[in-house]
């Protein structure tokens, strides 16, 4: 199966690679995709040191909704181009536009809530929980906070 995982800089990559070691992923084509205020384009073996990593600039300008639209259509190229049968995601700000282009192309998309997130709901999951086709919680507590598609099933971490 071919897996784009999307994961913003930071926290949240640092959590998808706890999540997605090469023993988790052993048998699937992995593309991650991230965002970097300094690098740009595909490096190679570099999530994992084994799997192809898509750097695309951070919106540095607070949320600018062309930068969304020009993100979205960047994503919706790469899915088609990689043939993206799965998307997987944990959040920030590259997951909206993201989730997006998987939706708009049919791609069966995941939305794991970050760890960290014990009390509240984060922007970017209360934006995705409409569009994903599954939307998980790590925290029993945060199964109320969002709505009846949020699903427990003990922590990925």
């Amino acid at each position: 199966m071919n897996i784009a995982i999307v994961s913003s800089q930071g926290g949240h990559a640092g959590q998808a690679g706890i999540i997605f070691t090469p023993s988790v992923l052993k048998g699937h084509t992995i593309l991650f995709v991230t965002e970097s205020p300094g690098k740009r384009g595909e490096y190679k073996h570099y999530f994992q040191k084994k799997y192809a990593t898509y750097f695309y600039p951070k919106d540095v300008l607070n949320f600018n909704p062309f930068e969304y639209l020009k993100r979205f259509f960047q994503l919706r190229t790469l899915f088609i181009r990689k043939k993206v049968e799965c998307l997987v995601t944990n959040g920030a700000q590259l997951s909206i536009p993201a989730v997006m282009a998987a939706r708009s192309l049919g791609i069966y998309s995941i939305f794991i809530d970050t760890f960290i997130r014990v009390k509240t709901p984060n922007w970017s999951a209360r934006f995705c929980y409409w569009f994903v086709d599954r939307f998980i919680v790590q925290h029993e507590t945060m199964k109320a906070k969002y709505g009846k598609k949020a699903e427990f099933q003990g922590s990925v971490l």
